[in-house]
């Protein structure tokens, strides 16, 4: 039969998958066997005796809830996607991004590489210990036989070695055991009394966490077996957190019975309290061994995938070779024997002491961008975040971050700074030296939430013209060399302060142009992506230009942002203007529509002296009148701030018959704090003139009758044929230069409404007022008072009416100015039948 055929792959494949690690041999186990660590045989006591029974208690509820936290975060990550190998990496990266990604997996690899000596120096002084021996480079050399014997067990695989681990914990179990059944006849609940507070002599609180908690950051080993494991979602939440409980059981057990079976001062001076409260002392010391193994092979385990991992992904690529694997397992033995390299190494070096506390910083930070990595896809209300694991909330994950930042500060600051710095220098390197968009991450949705959360913000009106922000339409020509210059202008314009879109129009209409226009959108994407300033680009289908210039305007932007300065390009130098590419007509339909419009002169010569940086670093601006010097003035400063004009003199050149004097525009200039130097222009001298030894030149733009002109009202097609590189620009939104944080549209808006309300709420007391007397004047009637009572009522009941109308009509009068200064509403009710589509 067809169906029971099965192919060498499937072979191959069926092999693989029985390789594969269970829950149990997977996580379970090395994190559980590094939790049960050297902290548990010999710091436990100490630290106890130290701050007594409630302080320590504090200090175990606080480590493991970090690691809760932390593995909450773990757990709702692996939920929420196909979790490869990698293990802690992985989780990051495919999150926050390849450059949050990489920093944390490059340190942390360089971290369990270096911890396998640790361990293993561990391992060498436990065994010099029960040997007896003296010699003081015994520990080094048993940890460094150590090392290549676990280079040969990880060489051979992972399944190879979980079978040693399954060893190594019958002789933890076996340890712990005889300790619980060498303390049972010691127990003294009379000693509960004065073991809970801290003895007089004891330690500070925060010294003994910083010495315990390194006991807990064993919990992500199993992790960094994600590659290995047959159901790497279920196994990392299921594995980690049941770790974590079972481990904190054993520390709370043996926490409660030191202080009930010896007194704090002995358990403070002895810190192998364990094994002297041992029937058998040879099994204590056979656990601290299995201990130290244990942690040494799932860090030897781990780090060689991280490695792989991150290797694969391409982000280094002095680190690709690390990336071939052997075997069905993918075992990587290319990384493993580098890691055995550089634990060998740190063994030789020695004075581990001053480098353990940046490498327990290391750990910490993981941990901490593993919930800071979850907190962000949470925030980001990514509709791809469907994790199955239930019991998460985004709070968590955020006090996760900033417990694990308080357990940096609280264990080592400088150790946290140094690991922060160095975290620091890889973010930047791979930000700089890596194509962000290797594989879909969160980052991309916590900026889109970013972005709507700050659009919120800014509200649906304008932004204020005192933060005038160019949000450009740049309308490319056919021309690649011009289109060039004219997003290159636009960037000397936006500059990082706002944004600049390279738009294409693509008459006609129909399937075929359309999808014409999409091939011509992507190439201007791949063009626009190669210029040093960030631009976006798009192509926009219609019937005529004009058509599609005022559809790019009108649908540009969203909110608060939309589109203040339309730009187009002069015409090539040996073009001739043509119905088709003269751009009189679309200057025009941007004007209408109330957007800034720019046209962009540059000469081939002018433009080569530009590039040379032969061109004078001097910009000149002609000041016609206020509304257009104020705007053409700030553009000239805007470009000021560019690489290309930095430093650049301003000149402004105000015409001599012009409608301001060059006194108004100095004093203008001092006021808007903006250092240029005001020069007059005889009537009788010549742009040309006037313009030499300027780099680029900004004036004004007026179009009438149809013909585009420039200063002095003489037509461009005259005047650009004169002048360098140029800016001519029609004012359409009119800015205010020196306008003060408490001036402007809105704030007036702001005291007018104000106003209103407080007229409004006058009128509404006379109302009341004037009801209760209208009231009374009826009561009086009623009752048969006198007619001087009668009249009196009657008198008081009108003079309030009268308050009260005249209240309401001022109120009135103060909602109908407050309305004319909003500029969302509208000045009159819209036809409903203009709302009716023709479909």
């Amino acid at each position: 039969m067809r169906g029971s055929v099965k192919t060498d792959d499937e072979d191959v494949t069926s092999k693989a998958e029985d390789k594969k690690l269970s829950t149990f041999g997977g996580v379970f186990t090395p994190s559980l066997l590094t939790i049960l660590g050297l902290v548990l045989f010999l710091r436990v006591g100490t630290v106890t005796g130290d701050v007594g029974l409630l302080a320590m208690l504090a200090i175990l509820g606080l480590s493991t809830l970090v690691s809760v936290l932390t593995t909450i975060s773990l757990a709702t990550i692996a939920t929420n996607l196909k979790v490869g190998g990698g293990g802690v990496y992985f989780l990051v990266s495919r999150t926050l991004g390849p450059a949050f990604g990489g920093s944390i997996g490059l340190v942390l690899y360089v971290a369990m590489s270096i911890s396998i000596a640790f361990y293993a120096i561990g391992l060498g002084e436990a065994v010099t210990s029960v040997l007896g021996s003296e010699n003081e480079n015994m520990p080094r050399l048993i940890a460094a036989v150590t090392i290549v014997l676990l280079l040969g067990l990880a060489w051979l695989g992972a399944d190879i070695a979980t079978r040693l681990q399954y060893v190594v914990m019958v002789f933890l179990v076996v340890a712990i055991g005889a300790y619980f059944v060498g303390v049972v006849p010691d127990l003294d609940p009379s000693r509960l009394g004065s073991s809970l507070g801290r003895p007089s002599t004891g330690g500070s609180f925060w010294v003994s966490f910083a010495i315990f908690f390194p006991a807990v950051t064993g919990f992500t080993q199993g992790v960094a077996m994600s590659g290995d494991l047959k159901t790497p979602s279920r196994s990392i939440s299921a594995g980690t957190f049941a770790a974590i409980g079972t481990s904190t059981i054993v520390y709370l057990l043996v926490i409660i019975t030191f202080v009930l079976a010896v007194p704090l001062a002995e358990l403070r001076a002895d810190a192998s309290i364990m094994r002297r409260l041992a029937p058998a002392p040879w099994l204590i010391d056979a656990g601290v061994i299995a201990a130290t193994l244990s942690s040494a092979i799932a860090s030897m385990m781990g780090a060689p995938r991280t490695l792989q991992r991150l290797a694969a992904d391409r982000l280094v690529a002095r680190l690709e070779p690390f990336a071939v694997g052997t075997g069905t397992d993918n075992n990587p033995r290319r990384g493993t024997a580098l890691s055995a390299g550089i634990a060998l190494v740190t063994v030789a070096l020695g004075d581990l002491d001053v480098v353990a506390p940046v490498i327990s910083m290391f750990f910490l930070s993981s941990y901490g961008m593993i919930n800071y990595a979850t907190y962000s896809e949470a925030r980001a209300a990514s509709t791809s975040f469907r994790p199955t694991f239930r019991y998460f909330h985004w709070r968590a994950s955020l006090a996760g971050t900033i417990a694990c930042l308080g357990a940096i500060l609280a264990i080592d600051p400088l150790a946290g700074a140094l690991a922060g710095c160095a975290l620091v220098v890889l973010y930047r390197y791979f930000s700089r030296n890596v194509e962000q968009v290797r594989w879909v991450d969160s980052s991309s949705g916590f900026h889109a939430s970013n972005v709507r959360l700050h659009l919120e913000r800014l509200g649906a009106s304008s932004m204020h013209t005192r933060d005038f922000r160019p949000c450009i339409v740049a309308f490319a020509p056919r021309d690649p060399e011009r289109r060039l210059r004219l997003a290159t202008v636009a960037s000397w314009v936006d500059n990082g302060s706002g944004f600049t879109t390279v738009t294409r129009i693509v008459p006609g209409k129909g399937p075929v142009v359309r999808k014409h226009a999409q091939r011509i959108g992507l190439a201007l994407q791949a063009e626009i992506a190669e210029h040093p300033a960030t631009l976006y680009g798009r192509a926009v289908v219609a019937e005529t230009l004009d058509g599609g210039v005022s559809t790019a305007l009108q649908a540009h932007g969203i909110g608060a942002l939309h589109a203040n300065i339309a730009m187009f390009s002069w015409y090539a130098e040996d073009a001739v203007p043509t119905a088709e590419n003269h751009h009189t007509s679309l200057a025009q339909t941007a004007i209408r529509f109330r957007v800034n419009t720019a046209i962009v002169h540059a000469p081939d010569a002018a433009w080569q002296d530009i590039q040379d940086g032969k061109a004078p670093n001097r910009i000149a601006v002609w000041w016609a009148d206020d509304t257009s010097g104020q705007f053409l003035t700030l553009l000239a400063w805007m470009c000021g701030r560019s690489e290309q004009w930095r430093n650049a003199e301003i000149t402004v050149v105000v015409p001599a018959d012009g409608a301001v004097s060059h006194t108004e525009v100095e004093a203008r200039l001092v006021d808007a704090r903006i250092t240029a130097t005001v020069k007059s222009a005889d009537i009788h001298r010549s742009l040309v003139d006037i313009t030499a030894g300027v780099g680029l030149f900004v004036a004004p733009l007026r179009i009438r009758d149809g013909i585009p002109l420039g200063p002095r009202d003489q037509p461009l097609d005259d005047v650009v044929g004169q002048l360098g590189a140029s800016l001519f620009v029609h004012v359409a939104a009119p800015v205010d230069i020196d306008q003060q944080p408490d001036e402007g549209q809105a704030t007036a808006l702001a005291l007018q409404q104000d106003r209103a309300i407080e007229l409004s709420a006058r009128s509404d007391e006379l109302s009341v007022t004037a009801g209760r007397l209208l009231v009374d004047a009826e009561l009086a009637r009623m009752l048969d008072k006198t007619d001087e009572e009668i009249a009196a009522a009657d008198h008081s009941a009108a003079t309030a009416q009268r308050k009260y109308v005249d209240a309401k009509t001022r109120a009135d009068e103060a909602w109908r100015r407050a309305r004319e200064l909003d500029p969302n509403h509208a000045a009159s009710d819209v036809d409903p039948s203009l709302w009716l589509t023709g479909n």
